[in-house]
Protein backbone atom coordinates (compact mmCIF):
# COMPACT_ATOMS: atom_id res chain seq x y z
CA UNK A 1 0.00 0.00 0.00
CA UNK A 2 1.16 3.52 -0.91
CA UNK A 3 2.50 5.63 2.05
CA UNK A 4 0.95 9.02 0.58
CA UNK A 5 -2.37 6.96 0.50
CA UNK A 6 -2.50 7.28 4.27
CA UNK A 7 -2.81 10.88 4.65
CA UNK A 8 -5.68 10.96 2.09
CA UNK A 9 -7.64 9.32 5.15
CA UNK A 10 -6.80 12.65 7.26
CA UNK A 11 -7.65 15.34 4.51
CA UNK A 12 -10.99 15.13 6.54
CA UNK A 13 -9.60 15.54 10.06
CA UNK A 14 -8.43 18.98 10.31
CA UNK A 15 -11.40 20.25 8.43
CA UNK A 16 -14.30 18.72 10.77
CA UNK A 17 -13.32 20.89 13.76
CA UNK A 18 -13.41 24.14 11.37
CA UNK A 19 -17.26 23.50 11.54
CA UNK A 20 -17.24 24.41 14.77
CA UNK A 21 -15.80 27.43 14.58
CA UNK A 22 -17.30 30.27 16.06
CA UNK A 23 -17.62 33.69 14.08
CA UNK A 24 -14.63 35.87 13.18
CA UNK A 25 -15.11 39.11 15.71
CA UNK A 26 -15.41 41.43 12.58
CA UNK A 27 -17.75 39.02 10.32
CA UNK A 28 -20.16 41.50 11.20
CA UNK A 29 -18.84 44.40 9.89
CA UNK A 30 -17.75 42.89 6.52
CA UNK A 31 -20.21 43.59 3.54
CA UNK A 32 -21.98 41.13 2.68
CA UNK A 33 -20.28 39.00 -0.45
CA UNK A 34 -21.78 40.35 -3.81
CA UNK A 35 -24.54 37.29 -5.04
CA UNK A 36 -22.62 37.41 -8.54
CA UNK A 37 -19.45 37.51 -6.94
CA UNK A 38 -17.84 33.55 -7.73
CA UNK A 39 -17.56 31.75 -4.15
CA UNK A 40 -13.04 31.27 -5.31
CA UNK A 41 -11.93 34.73 -5.31
CA UNK A 42 -8.61 35.60 -6.57
CA UNK A 43 -7.50 35.92 -3.14
CA UNK A 44 -8.76 32.28 -2.13
CA UNK A 45 -7.02 31.19 -5.34
CA UNK A 46 -4.23 32.68 -4.60
CA UNK A 47 -4.11 31.38 -0.90
CA UNK A 48 -4.74 28.00 -2.26
CA UNK A 49 -1.57 28.03 -4.85
CA UNK A 50 0.55 29.57 -1.88
CA UNK A 51 -0.27 27.56 0.15
CA UNK A 52 -0.13 24.32 -2.31
CA UNK A 53 3.55 25.82 -3.30
CA UNK A 54 4.57 25.63 0.65
CA UNK A 55 3.83 22.23 1.43
CA UNK A 56 4.71 21.05 -1.85
CA UNK A 57 7.79 22.38 -1.48
CA UNK A 58 8.91 21.84 2.01
CA UNK A 59 7.26 18.22 1.66
CA UNK A 60 9.42 16.91 -1.54
CA UNK A 61 12.12 19.05 -0.41
CA UNK A 62 12.94 17.04 2.73
CA UNK A 63 12.15 14.10 0.71
CA UNK A 64 14.91 15.04 -1.88
CA UNK A 65 17.59 15.88 1.15
CA UNK A 66 16.61 12.75 2.29
CA UNK A 67 17.97 10.97 -0.30
CA UNK A 68 20.98 12.86 -1.19
CA UNK A 69 21.99 12.23 2.66
CA UNK A 70 21.87 8.30 1.10
CA UNK A 71 19.17 7.22 3.27
CA UNK A 72 16.98 4.67 2.93
CA UNK A 73 13.74 5.30 0.92
CA UNK A 74 11.65 3.86 3.37
CA UNK A 75 13.04 6.29 5.91
CA UNK A 76 12.96 9.14 3.23
CA UNK A 77 8.97 8.41 2.60
CA UNK A 78 7.96 8.46 6.35
CA UNK A 79 9.44 11.96 6.87
CA UNK A 80 7.69 12.90 3.46
CA UNK A 81 4.53 11.79 5.24
CA UNK A 82 5.10 13.22 8.38
CA UNK A 83 6.20 16.29 7.05
CA UNK A 84 2.77 16.47 4.98
CA UNK A 85 0.87 15.72 7.80
CA UNK A 86 2.30 17.84 9.72
CA UNK A 87 2.22 20.75 7.54
CA UNK A 88 -1.91 20.20 7.49
CA UNK A 89 -1.55 20.93 11.30
CA UNK A 90 -0.50 24.39 11.46
CA UNK A 91 -2.35 25.05 8.37
CA UNK A 92 -5.27 24.07 10.30
CA UNK A 93 -4.73 26.59 12.63
CA UNK A 94 -4.04 28.81 10.16
CA UNK A 95 -7.06 28.39 8.28
CA UNK A 96 -9.27 29.49 11.56
CA UNK A 97 -9.41 32.83 10.52
CA UNK A 98 -9.26 34.05 6.75
CA UNK A 99 -7.57 37.12 7.38
CA UNK A 100 -7.05 37.79 10.95
CA UNK A 101 -4.05 36.46 12.94
CA UNK A 102 -4.25 33.18 14.97
CA UNK A 103 -1.28 34.35 17.18
CA UNK A 104 -3.04 35.14 20.25
CA UNK A 105 -4.88 32.70 22.90
CA UNK A 106 -8.40 32.74 20.81
CA UNK A 107 -6.87 32.06 17.58
CA UNK A 108 -4.44 29.03 19.02
CA UNK A 109 -7.08 27.61 22.00
CA UNK A 110 -10.65 28.89 21.55
CA UNK A 111 -11.87 25.56 19.61
CA UNK A 112 -11.39 22.40 21.77
CA UNK A 113 -12.56 20.33 18.49
CA UNK A 114 -9.16 22.06 16.66
CA UNK A 115 -6.94 20.47 19.77
CA UNK A 116 -8.88 17.27 19.61
CA UNK A 117 -8.37 17.00 15.83
CA UNK A 118 -4.41 17.72 16.20
CA UNK A 119 -4.19 15.49 19.29
CA UNK A 120 -6.13 12.51 17.27
CA UNK A 121 -3.83 13.29 14.19
CA UNK A 122 -0.62 13.18 15.90
CA UNK A 123 -1.16 10.16 17.59
CA UNK A 124 -2.26 8.47 14.14
CA UNK A 125 0.97 9.57 12.98
CA UNK A 126 2.84 8.27 15.52
CA UNK A 127 1.32 5.16 14.97
CA UNK A 128 2.04 5.29 11.52
CA UNK A 129 5.66 6.09 11.87
CA UNK A 130 6.37 3.66 14.95
CA UNK A 131 4.40 0.28 15.35
CA UNK A 132 5.44 -2.33 13.10
CA UNK A 133 2.36 -3.22 11.81
CA UNK A 134 1.74 0.19 10.07
CA UNK A 135 5.69 0.36 8.80
CA UNK A 136 4.94 -3.08 6.93
CA UNK A 137 1.89 -2.17 5.62
CA UNK A 138 2.85 1.39 4.37
CA UNK A 139 6.93 0.84 3.90
CA UNK A 140 7.67 3.48 6.31
CA UNK A 141 10.31 3.22 9.65
CA UNK A 142 10.99 4.64 12.99
CA UNK A 143 12.81 8.36 12.59
CA UNK A 144 14.46 9.66 15.18
CA UNK A 145 13.81 13.01 17.31
CA UNK A 146 16.13 15.24 15.52
CA UNK A 147 14.49 14.26 12.45
CA UNK A 148 10.74 15.00 14.07
CA UNK A 149 12.76 18.69 14.62
CA UNK A 150 13.57 19.25 11.05
CA UNK A 151 10.09 18.41 10.36
CA UNK A 152 8.55 20.62 12.87
CA UNK A 153 10.89 23.27 11.67
CA UNK A 154 9.78 23.08 8.04
CA UNK A 155 6.15 22.60 8.01
CA UNK A 156 5.47 25.48 10.97
CA UNK A 157 6.81 27.17 7.98
CA UNK A 158 3.68 27.30 6.32
CA UNK A 159 1.90 29.00 9.75
CA UNK A 160 4.34 31.83 9.45
CA UNK A 161 4.38 32.56 5.72
CA UNK A 162 0.57 32.85 5.51
CA UNK A 163 0.63 34.75 9.04
CA UNK A 164 2.53 37.25 7.12
CA UNK A 165 0.56 37.20 4.07
CA UNK A 166 -2.49 37.78 6.43
CA UNK A 167 -0.68 40.83 7.67
CA UNK A 168 -0.19 42.13 3.93
CA UNK A 169 -3.35 41.15 2.89
CA UNK A 170 -4.87 43.17 6.05
CA UNK A 171 -2.42 45.91 5.34
CA UNK A 172 -3.69 46.56 2.12
CA UNK A 173 -7.00 46.62 2.80
CA UNK A 174 -6.67 49.21 5.19
CA UNK A 175 -4.75 51.54 2.84
CA UNK A 176 -7.08 51.28 0.22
Amino acid sequence: MNAFAFPLVFLFVPGLPLAFEPPEQNVTRRPPRDAHEPMLTPHHIWRVAFVSIILMSGTFGLFLWDMEQGVSIEHARTVAVNTLVIFEIFYLLNSRYITDSVFNRAGLTSNRYVLIAIGILITFQFGFTYLAPMQSLFGTMAIDFNIWLRILLVASSVLFLVELEKYFVRYMDQNR
